[in-house]
């Protein structure tokens, strides 16, 4: 799942973060990995950018980015560790309704005919399984049966690796705040969004692709461009989606860097962009520079 909360800058933090120099827009050079230096900080951390959704052949994990990881302190991802089954669960089912009224007796005839086809199965089972379940989550599991078994997890490699190391895992926000993303649209949007992935579906899995092309390019700032010039909700809803989240995260991500060596993974498209994390972090101060891996 893509995952996916303003933060209030005191103004004198403003003042001070606006008059420092940041990369160029887009960047000349570009890297998945960053080391993160200066500002007062007493050890270097790093910054990566992961893909959520990513084939195995696009997989990147040298021995350079294993060794980067052992020698840190603790490990900073999205969230705190992978939630439960229970704990996800609870997150894109619907509390009241049906899956169903959200959708006209003419969409749901569509989508009913749609999961026969593409996800081979029948209508009583497509209607018991989803009828609990929020919008987005239709769209979703297309998109990973289409993969399944052929896709490896940032995610989980950093999760296992950080267990059998003993490193913390810290968290950057909560399940409950990045499933906000999707709670908070519309039911318009989440209409559309469902409707409009039903019938874009070839041109979602295409995009997919090319996003993971550029991830293999290592540049960030072509994902962020991707994104924001996509369309559709998640795009008209970017101030939420990438933008705001990465301001939450800036203060949090100061407090870890301050005192420990700390390997940050993210989704690579919170890197780029003008309020991309590195250029918000370079605002701050901090001197960021790109490793090739």
């Amino acid at each position: 799942m893509k995952y996916l909360i303003a933060v209030l800058l005191i103004t004198s933090f403003y003042f001070v973060s606006i008059s420092q120099e940041t990369s160029p827009f887009p960047m000349g050079k570009s890297s998945l990995l960053w080391k993160i230096e200066g500002n007062g900080i007493k050890k270097g951390s790093y910054l990566f950018g992961t893909m959520h959704l990513i084939e195995k052949e696009n997989f990147i994990f040298p021995d350079k980015l294993e060794k980067l990881f052992k020698k840190s302190d603790v490990l900073v991802m999205e969230l705190p560790g992978l939630p439960n089954q229970m704990e996800a669960m609870k997150y894109i089912t619907l509390s009241k309704g049906s899956f169903f009224d959200y959708f006209t007796p003419k969409q749901t005839d569509t989508i009913i005919r749609w999961a026969q086809d593409e996800l081979k199965m029948s209508e009583e089972k497509f209607r018991s399984t989803m009828t609990k379940m929020k919008p987005f989550v239709v769209v979703q599991m297309a998109t990973q049966l289409h993969f399944m078994g052929k896709t490896e997890s940032y995610e989980m490699t950093f999760d296992r690796m950080a267990r059998e190391e003993q490193k913390k895992i810290l968290g950057l926000e909560t399940v409950a705040e990045q499933m906000a993303i999707f709670d908070n649209l519309t039911d318009e949007q989440q209409t559309e969004m469902v409707m409009s992935g039903i019938r874009n579906m070839k041109e979602s899995i295409d995009l997919t692709k090319t996003m993971q092309e550029l991830y293999v390019r290592q540049n960030v700032d072509s994902l962020y461009l991707m994104i924001h010039e996509e369309g559709g909700v998640l795009s008209e809803e970017q101030q939420n989606f990438l933008d705001e989240r990465n301001l939450n995260w800036i203060p949090k991500i100061n407090d870890i860097i301050a005192d420990k060596k700390a390997f940050i993974a993210v989704g690579a498209g919170h890197l780029g962009g003008p309020n991309g994390v590195i250029r918000l972090l370079q605002k701050e101060g901090y001197t960021l520079t790109p490793v090739e891996l």
